[in-house]
């Protein structure tokens, strides 16, 4: 039981960071990130998501790892963070056609050719979705590893009779 204690008070932890994060940008309908010559903004919620995901899945990874995934609380963490991520890496997917279907538009308008950068650009794509099949077999797998060693919990009345 103490195993499980301490995974609930990591995931608390992770709960409190959010609400943190909240706080922090109370009246602020997004954050402006400047990579570069471009703004990005972000949403609170999409914020959290990009903060609590790698660490809530890097977290439980560990500690999957070192547990064999015998266990259900981190297999659980590990697949919210899992989920996370696997939203984050749609959202960037996303991105990336977005800004392929720019750059044709811009090729449309006559603007010079750019079939080297627009074939990077398809490889990148391609790429991503890959890591996002990688995600979505390991949260399967993880799910039904996790199903698999889930023991109902039993009370004295159950085992007297």
């Amino acid at each position: 039981m103490g195993q499980f204690k301490t995974d609930l008070i990591i995931f608390i932890a992770l709960l409190i960071l959010t609400l943190i994060v909240l706080l922090l940008t109370v009246g602020q309908n997004g954050i402006d990130i400047q990579f570069h010559d471009t703004y990005f903004v972000v949403d609170k919620i999409a914020l959290v998501a990009l903060i609590v995901g790698p660490l809530s899945f890097l977290i439980f990874l560990a500690r999957g790892l070192t547990k064999k995934f015998r266990t259900r609380g981190p297999n659980i963490g590990l697949i919210i963070g899992l989920l996370l991520v696997a939203l984050i890496t749609y959202c960037i997917i996303e991105f990336q056609q977005h800004y392929l279907d720019e750059i044709r538009r811009l090729d449309d308008e006559g603007l010079p050719d750019r079939g080297q950068f627009v074939a990077a650009v398809k490889n990148k794509i391609n790429w991503s979705w890959r890591i996002l099949g990688l995600w979505i077999i390991g949260l399967l797998l993880l799910t039904f590893r996790t199903v698999a060693i889930w023991k109902p919990c039993t009370t004295a009345s159950d085992e007297n009779q």
